[in-house]
């Protein structure tokens, strides 16, 4: 049996409400079930978590807006390294890592 670690996952882009702006995200996670709701979903969920957290922490309200979020790709591979460093948590506005932490604009929330 192979021991290589396998950690998954998904980069994607999202707008929040009416803004035009286009964020970038990137959700680690260590298993992800073949029987999901679609893979814009499953990310949406830990978003709006995240980003309903920082809005507390910066005392702003709940967000009400919609979330439209695409995916961009989804990594999954036993033999291909899925590594990155954690440098590239500057480069998303939103980062979900495999230790459940979430990242705003690179900075822990």
């Amino acid at each position: 049996m192979n021991n290589v670690l396998y950690m998954p996952f998904i980069t994607f882009i999202y707008k929040v409400g009416k803004n035009s702006k286009t964020y970038y995200g990137k959700y680690c996670f260590d298993y992800i079930s073949d029987d999901h709701d679609g893979l814009d979903n499953e990310v949406k969920h830990i978003l709006k978590k995240g980003l309903n957290e920082y809005r507390k922490k910066n005392n702003s309200k709940e967000l009400k807006s919609k979330i439209i979020v695409g995916i961009l790709s989804f990594s999954s591979n036993r033999i291909i390294p899925t590594y990155s460093t954690d440098n590239e948590k500057k480069c998303f506005d939103f980062y979900y890592n495999y230790d459940d932490k979430i990242y705003i604009n690179g900075k822990l929330i």
